[in-house]
């Protein structure tokens, strides 16, 4: 079955929630407060409103990843100028297959028709697979962020020059 990349719907509010909360799971443990930690991962979908929730379809909904433009809503650690990207998400099960790649390749290709300076976005060294994805790709670290939720998390940012080079090295994966 083939993978399509398409925007949300709303139809898809319940599967991008089940799937945060699936895909954040295995980091239970390491979080403080997970109570308020996995309700607030359980409205994700609640990001469609201002942003680019973008999500991977095979059989149902097994990804999703927000790109927020300029202007749009965001934390003070980001510029308001910049890209944004958020929440990717793959279904635990569906891991390995290019999803997260291909999501990113979407996420991108909209910072870029934003025509945004940079894209921005923060991760945690926990979640091993995506940081090691985004620097593979080309983001570099920025700075150090405060944890959240006793999660050590770090910001990083890929300049627009960059982009064209990044999704070359998304396609070739």
């Amino acid at each position: 079955m083939n993978l399509a990349i398409r925007d949300y719907v709303l139809a898809d509010r319940a599967a991008v929630n089940r799937l945060a909360l699936a895909a954040f799971a295995q980091y239970e443990g390491q979080y403080e407060d997970w109570t308020s930690f996995r309700e607030s991962i359980g409205r994700t979908a609640d990001l469609a409103g201002a942003a680019d929730l973008i999500v991977a379809e095979r059989g149902g909904v097994v990804g999703a990843v927000v790109h927020v433009g300029p202007g749009g809503p965001r934390g003070a650690i980001f510029p308001a100028h910049w890209s944004l990207i958020r929440m990717l998400v793959v279904a635990p099960s569906a891991r390995g297959q290019g999803i997260a790649t291909r999501l990113m390749e979407a996420a991108l290709e909209r910072a870029l028709q934003a025509q945004a300076p940079v894209v921005g976005l923060h991760t945690s060294p926990i979640m091993e697979a995506a940081l090691a994805m985004y620097l593979r790709i080309g983001f570099v670290p920025d700075c150090a962020l405060p944890p959240i939720r006793g999660v050590p998390y770090g910001r990083y940012v890929l300049e627009r020059e960059a982009i064209p080079a990044a999704l070359g090295r998304l396609r070739r994966a």
